[in-house]
């Protein structure tokens, strides 16, 4: 009896946790080096006032490399103005990029900075500034995908 009410309680809470968090798909190009890029990031909720969690990876590709860019971002969220739809933001994590060069494999960390203008119903341009053996700047454009509560 006591799992049934479990159950409930969970499938109940479900949508009202869920209603601020997003899956978001992203794309560019990328310098140092030159190549596309396309992604994908999981949103969270709220941590604090404006501060949240983006986790997500890229896959870079052009010329002879290819790489997977491991992001672990904390994003800080500025709103335009009480009113406005658009806001700015910036952020900074760890990064793991694992390149591929003509069949070898090299895996390194470093830190990354992000800045961006978005709007709240999910469309972004951002730009990413990273170390390691990474790109060192990445810009694009994406779209996050908010779960609502119906």
């Amino acid at each position: 009896m006591r799992y049934r009410l479990v159950i409930v309680l969970l499938v109940t809470c479900w949508p009202a946790a869920a209603r601020a968090q997003g899956i978001g798909f992203t794309g560019g190009g990328a310098v140092d080096p030159g190549q596309a890029y396309v992604g994908t990031y999981f949103e969270s909720a709220p941590i604090a006032t404006r501060l949240r969690l983006r986790p997500g990876i890229d896959g870079g590709f052009g010329g002879a490399v290819s790489e997977a860019i491991i992001d672990f971002a904390f994003l800080y969220e500025i709103p335009f103005g009480p009113l406005s739809n658009w806001f700015v933001y910036q952020g900074t994590g760890p990064t793991v990029t694992i390149l591929r060069i003509n069949d070898q494999r090299h895996a390194s960390g470093g830190f990354l900075g992000v800045f961006g203008i978005g709007n709240k119903k999910g469309f972004f341009v951002e730009a990413k500034v990273s170390g390691g053996d990474g790109p060192s700047l990445r810009a694009g454009v994406g779209y996050t995908i908010k779960f609502h509560q119906p």
